[in-house]
């Protein structure tokens, strides 16, 4: 008995040991390669508004996966409490398309078409910073908790021919954030991370479509312009969750595997467009308003990533 208390009391003054010892602040630094899947909030907007209708039919999105390149830096301070993390990541689509299948009926025959739609070109940046803190000394890093500001750059634009169309939204807004590190070995540990983020700015948009028409009796032309009122606002409302299982060799190098998946509900505010056309078919001009729907803006995809601690 005498002998099962020293084991204890020794068992005891270890742990304690252990968690008295000074931890040095660390900084790590690395850069992963994630296979994206990118779904842009225009295509989900086109498939929404095409459920309800009957014969029209959207499929799925293709050559909207690329592979990307997110790096990152992390700052921890164990002994104080507290961290700091950034990370920057961008993916661009260029001619992704789908499928439409459109069913109608012309005297009394039903028609079947297919016919394939291109999105404009789609670019996303964003960018992270966060600044969180450990509850307690004692649990080390199994939960943090804290808050950030993301920045998210969207731009989407086409031109060929007499046709140019350009949307540019720069949101900045702010994000909570919530870490947690569970070591499984004392190399390798799960890691999860979730940001909820609300970000808004101003949209500028674009718009100039121009058609010259030749026939024996002479020429026609048609014009269309597109002006944005100057208030518009883009806004995005998501998150971004992060699972992965690191491994550290070497002590100062780190090798994971990992899942992001970053959602968000687009909306516009304020949204007013003026659309002004012309045609000398008829020598008409034409004028009214746009009203544009929203939809969900999805990046995700597996990763795996190589960092260095200092």
């Amino acid at each position: 008995m005498k002998k099962l208390k020293n084991i204890i009391t020794i068992l005891l003054f270890l742990n304690s040991a252990l968690f008295s010892q000074s931890s040095k602040p660390t900084f790590e630094t690395g850069i992963k390669a994630l296979r994206a899947q990118f779904i842009p909030f225009e295509y989900s907007r086109d498939k929404t508004d095409a459920i309800p209708l009957w014969g029209y039919k959207v499929n799925d999105l293709r050559s909207n996966t690329k592979t990307i390149n997110p790096f990152f830096f992390i700052y921890k301070n164990l002994d104080k409490g507290f961290g700091l993390e950034f990370e920057y990541s961008k993916i661009q689509l260029e001619r992704a398309n789908y499928d439409i299948d459109n069913i109608y009926r012309v005297n009394n025959t039903t028609q079947y078409d297919r016919y394939k739609e291109y999105l404009r070109n789609n670019e996303r940046n964003d960018y992270k910073l966060n600044f969180f803190f450990y509850l307690s000394p004692a649990i080390k890093e199994y939960f943090a908790i804290g808050g950030g500001i993301r920045k998210i750059d969207r731009i989407r634009n086409s031109s060929k021919d007499n046709f140019t169309a350009e949307e540019k939204i720069i949101a900045l807004g702010p994000q909570i954030v919530l870490k947690s590190k569970i070591p499984i070995t004392d190399q390798l540990s799960l890691n999860f991370g979730l940001d909820l983020y609300h970000a808004q700015g101003k949209r500028d948009y674009y718009y100039l479509d121009s058609n010259l028409y030749y026939f024996p009796s002479g020429a026609a032309s048609t014009l269309t312009s597109i002006k944005g009122n100057g208030q518009t606002k883009g806004v995005f409302q998501g998150y971004e969750a992060n699972i992965s299982l690191k491994y550290n060799f070497l002590e100062n190098f780190n090798l994971a595997f990992g899942y992001n998946y970053n959602y968000s509900y687009f909306k516009y505010e304020d949204l007013n467009d003026s659309i002004y056309s012309y045609s000398s078919f008829r020598n008409t001009f034409g004028y009214e308003n746009s009203k544009l729907s929203n939809g969900k803006e999805i990046i995700r995809g597996f990763y795996i990533s190589a960092s260095t601690v200092f």
